[in-house]
């Protein structure tokens, strides 16, 4: 009996300690998990964004070391203006971060650089008045440029090779002008127009009348949107 309980505590401490084998290890599972949460620019910005306020604690505590008169030494002080430098690289790198992310969340509201070049008017032969207009268009334009001040647009007119070329430089200029004022009564600005009278288009022998040359053509044209300009 006695044999039996100097034995048993003893077995009951080998099953004990068998039990408390530790876990294996998955360091390339853990690893992947740890690079899945920093992982794109949101991540990269929250991670550089760590990084900054850990190295301005270090250069806050030397800071206050500072101005309690603390004991410092000079290798405290090169520590301290190097984290406060390092700090101000990885906020940097947040802010950088964190554009390209707003960047792809809200790219598809920006402006393109420009929008295809159309025909919203035709003429006939000498006539400033057009007999046809692209209706649905000069509304739309209209309507877009009153909605966005930063946009513009060109009114490009031209003329066939029938008459003199003072003549039709002069006839594109009155094509122009009607076109802009079809935009302004839809909602557009006059500033917002840019109105360029070319006179005869290129191509063709002279006084030959030509339905295609007698237009007018607009296209808009818009800033390009950058995202964070002041970021360099």
């Amino acid at each position: 009996m006695n044999k039996q309980c100097v034995y048993l505590p003893f077995a009951v401490l080998v099953v004990a300690l068998a039990g408390c084998t530790p876990p294996e290890k998955d360091i390339p599972g853990l690893t992947s998990g740890i690079d899945a949460a920093v992982a794109g620019h949101y991540g990269q910005s929250i991670y550089h964004e760590e990084l900054a306020e850990e190295k301005l604690e270090k250069a806050n505590n030397v800071l206050g070391h500072w101005k309690n008169d603390q004991y410092w030494n000079i290798d405290e002080r090169q520590k301290a203006m190097d984290a406060a430098k390092e700090a101000a690289q990885h906020r940097l790198a947040s802010e950088k971060e964190l554009c390209q992310w707003l960047t792809s969340v809200h790219g598809q509201n920006h402006h393109q650089a420009e929008v295809a070049q159309q025909t919203a008017a035709y003429f006939k032969t000498g006539s400033a008045i057009p007999y046809k207009t692209n209706d649905h268009h000069i509304s739309t334009l209209g309507k877009y440029l009153e909605h966005h001040p930063d946009a513009t647009a060109d009114v490009i007119a031209y003329t066939d090779t029938v008459g003199s070329p003072e003549s039709n430089q002069s006839l594109s200029e009155r094509r122009g002008a009607t076109v802009s004022q079809m935009l302004i009564e839809k909602g557009a600005k006059p500033e917002q127009l840019r109105v360029t009278a070319l006179g005869e288009a290129q191509g063709g022998p002279d006084n030959t009348p030509n339905q295609e040359h007698r237009t007018v053509a607009i296209s808009t044209v818009h800033p390009t949107y950058i995202d964070c300009p002041d970021l360099k």
